[in-house]
């Protein structure tokens, strides 16, 4: 289960990121900031599986329904932890596959914390200065950037202090718009969001997006303060040759030089006299894809429907209140729960298992519908001590009858969960 998860968490966050990109194009028709788009799509990427998983596990009541009843949550917790926990992470190719997730997180967190440290060593070597007015740390050859998180600064090379006044006062205003945004930290909560989910492509894809709409919004304002297209151009051309870009925590703070290009378009590109129209259609497609993401429903759920405690409340006439046809209950919520028809064959002892002198039990679960049989198809081993006493249970399914399950003297259907014990001595 937790592949299937992961392949739902990576869909989920492909189909966001298909509507980012929608988001920003019709936000730069505008000239408006673009990093709430994938502001959005990064937190939506991770909490619309968690809300779906939540709620497929009765943690949380359906959209539209309300509040769930403490012991139904309970219930439901019982019957679907096993099938999350036993068939999912229990699994080798689960257990492989989280064994994975966990070194390849841990593995780039220290690597963020070891740059961190190194960055905060560099910062004690750069001497403080007030430049045009402006606090700033000066440094040899690092920046120019914004560094640090819990206390963000700009740092500049001492070659910026060469620069014409027009072109320093550039330098400064984009930093300091960085700075005065939150960037820093914005940019270490979507970092730590992919680090937790490393091996989901379109997450870091959004982070990508996420650092560049940062680059074009700080640039957007700045020709705001300073219309001059052209020597801010040859200004990012100039910084791009010289900046320092090994040692500033290149996954978190430092300009890609892959975005040089983008930006010098941005800042040539005219206002479309259909701008309007492509706008519309854009916000259209955004929300769109958003629907069909939020609508996609998490694997781990229950295959049957579930009726909740609530519906099982007495009526005026203290008998319960009947749910529609094709649901299933728990057995707290029957008045009469299934039981084992007489005569019902039992599973048979595998052959080679009782020459071999080995023992076991399987745990079982599955639904009884109303005429008392099994439904194959729903079988859920929670647990098992060998794979050959599985394939009996599942053998021997089809052929046992039951006596179905009753509310209010009809017959209706029940998750049952049942423990077949293969003993010898028996």
């Amino acid at each position: 289960m937790i592949v299937q998860w992961m392949l739902h968490i990576a869909a989920v966050s492909a189909l966001l990121a298909l509507a980012g990109l929608a988001a920003e194009r019709a936000l730069r028709l505008w000239h408006l900031q673009a990093r709430l788009a994938w502001m959005v799509a990064m937190i939506l990427s991770l909490a619309l599986p968690a809300l779906s998983l939540a709620q497929s596990l009765g943690w949380l009541p359906s959209l539209g329904q309300g509040a769930a009843d403490p012991s139904a949550l309970t219930a439901r917790l019982v019957v679907l932890l096993p099938r999350v926990t036993i068939s999912g992470a229990t699994s080798n190719v689960g257990l492989v596959v989280a064994t994975i997730w966990a070194i390849a997180t841990v593995v780039l967190t220290l690597r963020f914390v070891t740059a961190a440290r190194s960055l905060a060593r560099r910062r004690r070597a750069w001497r403080e200065e007030v430049v045009d007015g402006q606090h700033v740390l000066v440094s040899r050859d690092a920046g120019p950037a914004v560094i640090g998180f819990r206390a963000p600064a700009v740092v500049v090379p001492e070659w910026v202090l060469g620069l014409d006044a027009s072109l320093r006062a550039l330098v400064l205003t984009h930093e300091r718009e960085h700075l005065e945004r939150g960037d820093p930290r914005l940019l270490l909560a979507a970092v730590a969001a992919a680090v937790c989910a490393p091996w989901n492509p379109a997450l870091w894809f959004q982070l990508y997006k996420l650092r560049s709409a940062m680059e074009l919004d700080c640039d957007l304002r700045v020709l705001r303060a300073y219309p001059d297209a052209r020597k801010y151009g040859s200004l990012l051309l100039v910084v791009a040759q010289r900046a320092d870009r090994g040692g500033l925590l290149a996954a978190a703070l430092t300009e890609s030089t892959s975005l040089l290009g983008r930006r010098i378009r941005a800042m040539r590109q005219s206002t479309s006299r259909y701008r309007a129209v492509v706008s519309y259609v854009l916000a259209a497609a955004t929300v769109a894809v958003a629907v069909v993401a939020c609508e996609m429903k998490s694997p781990n759920g229950p295959k049957e429907k579930v009726v909740s405690q609530s519906a099982l409340t007495p009526g005026s006439a203290g008998k319960p209140t009947f749910m529609p046809d094709g649901v299933t209950y728990f057995e707290f919520q029957v008045e009469k729960p299934v039981t084992p028809a007489p005569g019902s064959p039992s599973p048979r002892y595998p052959d080679l298992a009782r020459q071999a002198g080995i023992e076991g039990e399987v745990l079982a679960q599955f639904v009884v519908d109303t005429t008392g049989r099994a439904e194959p198809s729903s079988l859920k081993v929670l647990k098992s001590s060998h794979d050959i006493f599985v394939e009996s249970v599942r053998n021997a399914l089809p052929e046992m009858r039951f006596v179905p399950a009753e509310v209010g003297g009809r017959k209706v259907k029940q998750l049952v969960q049942q423990p077949f014990t293969y003993s010898i001595a028996r």
